[in-house]
C-alpha cells in the first residue's frame, strides 16, 4: 500500500476448495465465470469469509477476499500520526487488492468482476464504484450484505439512540486520541481504527452522507451520480446491524444505477450468512447472470 503497509489477499481459483497458499497462479483454463472479490465489514479480518469464498468456488467462480486497511492479517496500525479514511481505502485498497488478485490468478486486468461486499465493505465500495479504477478493472455489479449507512434516522428504537450518542462519544476518543483504540474506550466493539475513517464515519452517522473525505480526489457525491451498473443491497430478516431502512439510504447515493434491495428471509443475522454460505451463494450466482446481462 502507499502507506508501506501490506494487505494479504486471500485466494480461490475456479478448481480449488481451499484458499490457494502460495497463490495458484495462471489457472489451467481461464474460468467462465467472473472473478468474486470479497471485502470485510469493520472490524472483520479476511479469514472469516472463507467459507463463503469456498462455498462460490466449489460452483466455478474464481474467488478473492480483500482486507480492509487496520484489520485482519493487515500490518497498517492506526496511530495519531498513521490514518486513513474512506477515500484512502476506495482509491488505493480496493484497486490495488484487485489488481494483485488478478495478476495471481492469471487474468487480465479488466477480467469481469463482481464486488461481494459486507457491511463497511458496501460503504466503502459505492466510492470505489465511482471511480475511473472500477471500470478499469472490469467491474460489473456490486452486491452487498448487510451493507446500509450508519445514519441514525435509519435505525429505530435502541439502536437509534446508540448510535446518535455512540458516536459522538467515537468522534470524540478518535479527536482525543488520534484513533479509536483497543479496550475501555472501544465503544463500538470494532477495534483499533484510524482516526479519520471513524470521524468520517460519525459524519455518516448525522448527514447520511461522505462529501467531506479527508485527501479527497473528487467530488464523490457527483462522481456517484454517474455509476449505472447493478446493484444488489441485501440484509437477513434478523439483522439488527443494517435495517432495509439503513440499506435504502445506501443505495440513494447511486440515483443513476440499477439498485435493488431486498431482504433474505433466512434469519442469519449481521455476520452468520459468510458462515452459512449456501443462501447468499445462490443469491449471489443469480446476481452474476443479471449483470452480465446488463454488462452485454
Amino acid at each position: 500500500m502507499p502507506d508501506s503497509s501490506r494487505s494479504p489477499i486471500r485466494l480461490w481459483d475456479a478448481t480449488t476448495t481451499a484458499p490457494a497458499e502460495p497463490a495458484p497462479g495462471e489457472p489451467a483454463a481461464p474460468p467462465s465465470r467472473p472473478l468474486i472479490m470479497i471485502w470485510p465489514g469493520w472490524g472483520m479480518g479476511a479469514r472469516y469469509y472463507d467459507p463463503i469464498a469456498t462455498e462460490l468456488a466449489g460452483r466455478g467462480s474464481p474467488v478473492a477476499i480483500g482486507e480492509l486497511r487496520g484489520q485482519g492479517g493487515s500490518t497498517a496500525v492506526p496511530s495519531r500520526t498513521h490514518r486513513w479514511g474512506y477515500h484512502h481505502m476506495a482509491s488505493e485498497d480496493y484497486p490495488l487488492s484487485i489488481r494483485a488478485a488478478k495478476r495471481e490468478l492469471g487474468l487480465p486486468v479488466d477480467y469481469p468482476t463482481i464486488l461481494l461486499c459486507h457491511s463497511m465493505g458496501g460503504q466503502i465500495g459505492f466510492l470505489f464504484l465511482s471511480r475511473p479504477e472500477a471500470a478499469e478493472l472490469g467491474v460489473i455489479g456490486l452486491m452487498g450484505v448487510g451493507s446500509g449507512t450508519p445514519c441514525y434516522r435509519g435505525f429505530t428504537g435502541w439502536a437509534r439512540w446508540r448510535l446518535f450518542i455512540g458516536s459522538y462519544l467515537m468522534r470524540a476518543v478518535a479527536v482525543g486520541v488520534g484513533y479509536q483504540p483497543n479496550g475501555p474506550l472501544d465503544v463500538a466493539g470494532y477495534g483499533r481504527q484510524s482516526g479519520d475513517h471513524v470521524i468520517e464515519w460519525t459524519h455518516y452517522v448525522h448527514n447520511n452522507d461522505l462529501s467531506v473525505l479527508r485527501h479527497s480526489d473528487r467530488d464523490y457525491v457527483a462522481a456517484q451520480r454517474e455509476v449505472r451498473i447493478p446493484v444488489l443491497l441485501t440484509r437477513c430478516s434478523n439483522d439488527d446491524d443494517c435495517p432495509l431502512e439503513s440499506a435504502r439510504n445506501l443505495a440513494q447515493a447511486l440515483p443513476n444505477a440499477a439498485v435493488e434491495v431486498e431482504e433474505i428471509a433466512e434469519p442469519l443475522g449481521h455476520n452468520r450468512w459468510a458462515r452459512e454460505p449456501d443462501v447468499v451463494a445462490t443469491r449471489c450466482a443469480q446476481f452474476e447472470g443479471e449483470c452480465l446481462r446488463d454488462a452485454t
